[in-house]
C-alpha cells in the first residue's frame, strides 16, 4: 500500500493511470451486469491540472504549504466531477432488458435487484458516482475508522453533484471532514 496517495496524485502520469483505472473499473456492479466504460485520458490530464490548482489555492489562502487530506480530497472531487472523464457507458444487457427473475443458480432475486439498482445509479450518475467514490476512498486512507456510507447517501450525493456543477472545493472538503468526524 502506498503511504501517501495524495502526494502520488501530484504526478500527472500516476494520476492518469490510477484515477483512470478506477474510472474504468466496473467490478463493483456485480457479475450479472456487463458494462463498458470509455474514459478520456485528456480529460484526466485536465482534471489533474484542476486538482493541482485546487491544492495550490488552499495552500495560498490558508498560508499553508501542505493542505490536509480533507482539503486535498475536496479539491480532487471538485476536479473530477466537473471535468467528467467518463464519456460513455454501455451495459450488456441494457438495463431496461435485464430480467432479475432469470438469474444464474446461487444468485438471489434480491442480489440481482441490488446490482440492477447500482447499475441504474451508475448509468445516471457515472461521473459523479465514480468521482465521489474515488475521492472518498482516498480520504478514508488517512482515517482510522472511516464511516461506511449507505447506498441512499451515495445516491443523494450523486444527485447533489449532478445538480451543482460548480461547487467549491471548500464545501466539498467540509463534506469529507464531516463524514470522517461523524
Amino acid at each position: 500500500m502506498i503511504k501517501n496517495v495524495l502526494r502520488c496524485l501530484d504526478d500527472e502520469a500516476y494520476f492518469v493511470d490510477k484515477v483512470g483505472a478506477h474510472f474504468r473499473n466496473t467490478e463493483d456492479y456485480g457479475d450479472l451486469l456487463s458494462c463498458r466504460v470509455e474514459v478520456d485520458d485528456q480529460r484526466l490530464r485536465w482534471a489533474h491540472t484542476e486538482y493541482q490548482q485546487g491544492v495550490r489555492e488552499f495552500s495560498i489562502r490558508l498560508g499553508s504549504g501542505d493542505p490536509d487530506h480533507y482539503k486535498r480530497s475536496g479539491a480532487l472531487l471538485r476536479a473530477l466531477y466537473r471535468i467528467k472523464p467518463i464519456v460513455s457507458i454501455a451495459f450488456d444487457p441494457e438495463l431496461d432488458n435485464f430480467d432479475t427473475l432469470s438469474t444464474p443458480v446461487g444468485v438471489t432475486h434480491a442480489d440481482a435487484e441490488h446490482q440492477l439498482s447500482l447499475g441504474r445509479i451508475f448509468a445516471t450518475f457515472a461521473n459523479e458516482l465514480t468521482s465521489f467514490s474515488y475521492a472518498y476512498n482516498v480520504c478514508t486512507m488517512y482515517e482510522e475508522k472511516p464511516l461506511q456510507i449507505s447506498d441512499k447517501y451515495l445516491h443523494t450525493m450523486c444527485a447533489y453533484l449532478a445538480s451543482n456543477d460548480n461547487l467549491s472545493a471548500d464545501s466539498l472538503y467540509m463534506i469529507f471532514k464531516s463524514l470522517m468526524l461523524a
